[in-house]
């Protein structure tokens, strides 16, 4: 796949050399510290609304689900939508609002808002899909807020394609500055972006973003699309497995129908046997009575020659007696 030429800081050729990277997952060694009563109240709104278009929001609300629903389980993972993110104690005017956001070691529960010095960690992984009224701020001031913070990974998503380099631009943390993720766009127009942070690709492909994962070599799915591949997947088997018992019954079937005419055709073959057998010993019975009545003929014959032949002698001897 071609490889494009980037502006953020890449050399030409559009690959950042390998940065020295943290693990995929940050942990924290133990558990934050409990911090004292803080008398701010933090608001867990702004006023804005949460999307710029509806198309904006399905983008958000469609990478939330599938992000929450992927790393759901025993692993500690914290997936925020739309959610304040406080980085300042004390300030509740130093806030910023993701759109999405990923934040390892932290357990996913019902926040009201996100601060950092009580989860112990700003956010791993950011996302902000552009629209015509937040795309600068989005690639200008929100990006320098969330270097200043330690956000591991800034993601650029451009939802009408209008408003960014790439559909979807990834920025790791290196050194304190953010560089360009390695891109490819292949012929037919996908983006595919590497993220070290998630361990997953994310992939503008057919309209929309998508994350794929190279040890199952396939895309993170929402909830009911796996719950519908999963009922597909066991209908499938189900039908499978009837169609395969339907085809040894109908095997079954032919082979006992095969054995009946097997059977059959055998018993025919004796039948036939048998009145050959019977045809044969008639015929020779008849021939053998056939051959004693001839003989019977032929001895009663010669016996009657032989009487006419006395006869005739006595006729032209009559001076012997009988």
């Amino acid at each position: 796949m071609a490889v494009k030429k980037v502006e953020q800081s890449v050399p030409t050729g559009g690959v950042a050399p390998p940065p020295v990277r943290p693990p995929p997952l940050w942990v924290p060694p133990c558990p934050p510290p409990v911090p004292p009563e803080d008398p701010v109240e933090y608001p867990s709104e702004d006023g804005i609304p949460m999307a710029a278009s509806l198309k904006h929001a399905r983008w958000m609300m469609a990478g939330f689900r599938v992000l929450e629903h992927w790393f759901r389980g025993p692993l500690d993972v914290f997936v925020g939508i739309d959610m304040l993110v406080y980085y300042a104690q004390g300030d509740n005017s130093r806030s910023v609002a993701p759109d999405v956001f990923v934040s390892f070691g932290v357990e996913q529960r019902d926040l009201p808002c996100y601060k950092v010095w009580e989860e112990g960690k700003p956010p791993d992984v950011v996302w902000e899909f552009g629209s015509r009224s937040t795309a600068k701020e989005d690639a200008r001031e929100k990006k320098e807020k969330y270097r200043r913070m330690g956000v591991r990974e800034y993601w650029l998503v451009d939802v009408d394609g209008k408003y960014h380099d790439r559909r979807v631009q990834g920025f790791e943390l290196v050194n304190g500055e953010y560089v360009e993720l390695p891109w490819d766009e292949g012929p037919d127009g996908t983006v595919t972006v590497w993220s070290p942070a998630l361990q997953l690709e994310q992939r503008f492909i057919d309209g929309q973003l998508r994350f794929w994962d190279r040890k199952t070599e396939k895309y993170l799915e929402l909830p009911e699309e796996e719950e519908r591949g999963a009922r597909e997947q066991a209908e499938s088997r189900a039908e499978s497995e009837a169609r395969g018992r339907r085809e040894a019954e109908s095997r079954a079937e032919s082979e006992a129908q095969a054995r009946r005419e097997s059977d059959q055709a055998r018993e025919q073959a004796e039948s036939r046997a048998e009145s050959e057998a019977r045809a044969r010993m008639e015929a020779e019975s008849r021939a053998e009575s056939e051959a004693r009545a001839r003989e019977v003929e032929m001895r009663k014959r010669k016996a009657l020659e032989a009487r006419v032949a006395e006869l005739e002698s006595k006729e032209r001897n009559p001076r012997n007696p009988d």
